[in-house]
């Protein structure tokens, strides 16, 4: 696929039919994957929690999800499989929960990241998350720290312009 044919490629909310890819590329991601329970209880659980999947010719590309916790969004997981990875599938995916986030009151997001995956804290910060803290031992594989990265208000129009921004910047 080329890198700028994003076309054929459109988001959905996650389905029970879903589970089994979304828990391929799960695996093939992470060292301590969830468990495909995870991810059905994360589906059928509270019905504030947002999971979205990426997908081109109706296979799963990518995924994504949030928990609402009151105003706050905790962004639980982002992933892309590997044969499209660097495509700005992540992008896309996070710009979509974010506009949904948006639609179901949630004003700030935050989510966990590795301390030693500065690819994904380069991502996160070209959304405007900021390192807010840190987790010591967070990641039970490794022990590994996690730094907490938030963003406090989703909503006002600079937000919205660097989401904007990003879009376009997706596109070309």
């Amino acid at each position: 696929m080329n890198r700028y044919d994003l076309s054929e490629i459109k988001i959905y909310p996650l389905s029970i039919k879903d589970i089994d890819q979304v828990y391929a590329i799960e695996v093939e991601t992470f060292p301590t994957p969830w468990s495909r329970k995870s991810f059905v209880s994360q589906l059928l659980g509270r019905r504030s929690n947002i999971y979205l999947v990426a997908k081109k010719n109706n296979e799963v590309i990518g995924y994504t999800g949030i928990v609402k916790k009151n105003k706050s969004g905790h962004i639980t997981t982002i992933a892309v499989r590997s044969d499209f990875k660097r495509k700005k599938i992540g992008t896309l995916l996070l710009i979509s929960l974010i506009r949904k986030a948006i639609k179901r009151g949630i004003t700030r997001l935050f989510l966990e990241v590795r301390q030693s995956n500065i690819i994904a804290q380069k991502f996160y910060a070209k959304f405007n998350f900021f390192t807010a803290g840190k987790i010591r031992g967070y990641y039970s594989d490794s022990g590994e720290d996690a730094l907490v990265m938030v963003v406090d208000d989703i909503t006002n129009y600079e937000y919205k312009n660097i989401i904007l921004k990003l879009e376009r910047e997706r596109k070309t």
